[in-house]
């Protein structure tokens, strides 16, 4: 009894080496939130049709895996990604962004200010750092840093 498989010996086997990288696949897509090993599971299935046709080598099944991978990780998984995104609800904090506020304290280079916001008041700092925000003056929520505001005066276009 030998214990090295000859290369027609192994090529018997691939079938369910296929089928056995497809579940895996499928068992690692189902425990991430990310799309991507979906289509390696998609390609494993191509591989082991492939494997199934006699006189096939294996070289032409891993080239085909390989490829047909590549090509539905690149033209698949942005579309998949832009339509599961549509679903996405923006959390308390980001719902934030492009929403208009007053400034209640000065907002400066060396001191952070303050803004009240859905009746909840927030530290602010000023988008430009150089620049004074006064008591008062309309600002517009760009971003979130941390638990801080960053902020740009409103332009008129922008107030409601």
């Amino acid at each position: 009894m030998h214990l090295i498989l000859t290369m027609a010996e192994f090529e018997q086997y691939m079938i369910y080496i296929w089928l056995g990288i497809f579940i895996i696949m499928l068992i690692i897509e189902g425990a991430t939130s990310e799309v991507v090993s979906i289509w390696f599971a998609i390609s494993a299935i191509v591989a082991l049709i492939l494997s199934a046709i006699p006189g096939i080598p294996l070289w032409v099944e891993v080239i085909v895996f390989a490829v047909v991978s590549v090509i539905l990780l690149i033209a698949f998984r942005p579309l998949v990604k832009k339509y599961l995104s549509k679903n996405k609800i923006a959390t308390n904090a980001d719902s934030l962004i492009g929403r208009q506020a007053k400034v209640t304290k000065e907002i400066s280079p060396l001191e952070y200010g303050l803004l009240k916001l859905q009746g909840v008041t927030w530290t602010a700092l000023s988008e430009d750092e150089s620049q004074v925000i006064l008591v008062g003056t309309l600002v517009e929520v760009v971003s979130i840093e941390g638990n801080k505001l960053v902020v740009k005066v409103a332009t008129e276009k922008n107030s409601q």
